[in-house]
C-alpha cells in the first residue's frame, strides 16, 4: 500500500511539473522579447540650441533599457556645441541645428549633420567625440555614408547642391574638392522645377545615390564617376515632391515622398524602384501612399517589411516587401502614451524586436508647415514600439520623454 501511494504520488508531482513546463512555455510565447544588455545603443537628437550660439544635444540609450522601461531610462547627454564646435572652428562658424545621424556599415562612426550651419561632424562612436568636421555651405540637411565606407554624400537644400565627401575614418581625413566632388543641382531646372536636394539615398553597392528634390522628381547619380555623373531624372508627375526615406531591401530601393513644404504641406507616397535596371532610370512603382498625410521616417523590419511612418496621422503603415510590395497592415501610434505622438524617423533594433522613434513636440524646429502643423506633437520624446507578428504589426509600449525638439534617431549596434 505504501509503495502504491508513493507510486500515485510521484505520479502526480510529475503531472503537476508537466504543467508548470508547458505554462511556462506559454508565457515565454507570449512575453515581450528583451535585448541582452550592452548589446546595441539608440542614438538621438534634440535639435534644440544648447548655447547662445547653437549645438544641440545628442541622446545616448542602453537599448536594452529603453525597450524595457522608457519612461525611467537614462540616458547619456553630449553637447553637440562645445568640443563639436571646436572640431568645426576651423570652417569659421559655429554647429547648430544638428538634424540627422547615420552610422557608418561598421557602427563604429557616426555622421551628424546640422541643418542650419552647414557643418558635417564625423564622430568615433565608441569614445563619443568628433573626429573630424567640414562644410557643405550654408546648409548640410543630410549626409549619407557609402557602405564601402570610403564616401558620404551631403544635401545642401539652401544652396541646391550635392556634395560628395571622402571619408578616410582610420586617418581621420574628411575631403571636399569642390571642382570635383560639389554638383550644382540648380543645372537640372527647369526638368525638376525645384531642385534643392532633400536626402542623398545611396544604394548598398556604394555607386548610385538617389536625391529627392523639394520640388518632386528624381535625380540618380553614379557617385564612383568623377565629378559625379548624372544616369538620369524622373519628372514631378513621377515621383512627388520632398521625400527623404530611402531603405535597400535585397534588389529594390524604397523611396517616400512627403510634406513640410510650401510646395506640399502633406504628402504621403511610397515608391518602389529595381536596382537591377541601373544605370538607366526607370519610372518606378507606387506600392502605397495616405491622403493628407506626411510620410518622413522608413526602416527595414526583419529585413522583409517596409515600415512608412506618417507624423501628421501618426500611423506606421507596413509593407510585406516578398509578397509583391502587398500592404500587410497600419500600425496606429495614437493610444494611452500619447495623443498625437508625431513620429518621424525611425530605426530598428539589430534582432528587430523593437522600433525606435522620435517624437515630434509642440514646436518643431524643422519641417513644420504651420498651415497645418504636419509636424506638431503632444510628446516629444524616443517612442518605443514592440513588433509582432514577426514584423507585421507593432505596439508603442513607451516613451522616454526629451524636452525638445527630437529629429535624428539611429540605432548602434556595439
Amino acid at each position: 500500500m505504501v509503495d502504491a501511494r508513493r507510486s500515485l504520488r510521484e505520479c502526480l508531482s510529475l503531472f503537476a511539473l508537466l504543467i508548470i513546463i508547458v505554462a511556462g512555455c506559454a508565457v515565454t510565447d507570449v512575453t515581450p522579447h528583451v535585448a541582452t544588455v550592452g548589446t546595441y545603443e539608440v542614438w538621438a537628437i534634440d535639435q534644440s540650441d544648447s548655447s547662445k550660439d547653437g549645438g544641440g544635444t545628442l541622446y545616448i540609450y542602453d537599448g536594452a533599457a529603453l525597450a524595457a522601461n522608457a519612461k525611467t531610462a537614462k540616458a547619456e547627454t553630449i553637447n553637440l556645441g562645445g568640443i563639436f564646435a571646436e572640431a568645426c572652428k576651423g570652417t569659421g562658424s559655429y554647429p547648430k541645428r544638428p538634424h540627422m545621424i547615420l552610422f557608418t556599415k561598421d557602427g563604429q562612426y557616426g555622421i551628424i549633420s546640422y541643418v542650419a550651419s552647414g557643418h558635417v561632424v564625423v564622430v568615433e562612436a565608441a569614445s563619443r567625440t568628433p573626429i573630424g568636421c567640414v562644410s557643405l555651405g550654408k546648409n548640410a540637411h543630410a549626409a549619407f555614408p557609402t557602405a564601402d565606407m570610403k564616401m558620404a554624400l551631403g544635401a545642401n537644400i539652401a544652396e541646391k547642391k550635392l556634395v560628395r565627401i571622402w571619408t578616410d575614418y582610420a586617418r581621420k581625413q574628411f575631403i571636399i574638392n569642390p571642382e570635383q566632388d560639389v554638383v550644382a543641382l540648380s543645372t537640372l531646372e527647369p526638368t525638376l522645377p525645384d531642385a534643392s536636394p532633400i536626402c542623398p539615398v545611396t544604394d548598398n553597392s556604394s555607386r548610385f545615390v538617389f536625391v529627392t528634390p523639394r520640388g518632386g522628381g528624381l535625380a540618380v547619380y553614379d557617385i564612383t564617376a568623377t565629378p559625379m555623373a548624372l544616369q538620369g531624372t524622373l519628372p514631378p508627375t513621377v515621383v512627388e515632391p520632398a521625400g527623404c526615406g530611402g531603405v535597400q531591401i535585397g534588389a529594390t530601393m524604397y523611396l517616400n515622398s512627403g510634406g513640410g513644404w510650401p510646395v506640399m504641406p502633406l504628402n504621403h507616397d511610397v515608391y518602389a524602384f529595381p536596382l537591377n535596371a541601373l544605370p538607366k532610370v526607370p519610372a518606378p512603382t507606387r506600392i502605397g501612399g495616405r491622403d493628407g498625410g506626411d510620410a518622413h521616417g522608413m526602416v527595414a523590419v526583419k529585413n522583409r517589411y517596409l515600415w512608412s511612418g506618417d507624423r501628421h496621422l501618426n500611423t506606421i503603415d507596413v509593407y510585406d516587401t516578398s509578397a509583391a510590395n502587398r500592404q500587410a497592415g497600419t500600425i496606429t501610434l495614437v493610444g494611452d502614451l500619447s495623443k498625437d505622438p508625431a513620429p518621424d524617423l525611425m530605426d530598428a533594433a539589430p534582432d528587430g524586436h523593437y522600433v525606435f522613434v522620435t517624437l515630434r513636440g509642440p514646436s518643431p524646429l524643422t519641417g513644420n508647415h504651420r498651415d497645418v502643423d504636419n509636424a506638431v506633437g503632444s510628446t516629444p520624446g524616443v517612442g518605443v514600439i514592440t513588433v509582432e507578428s514577426d514584423g507585421k504589426a507593432g505596439t508603442l509600449i513607451g516613451i522616454a520623454p526629451i524636452n525638445g525638439d527630437p529629429h535624428g534617431i539611429q540605432v548602434r549596434k556595439r
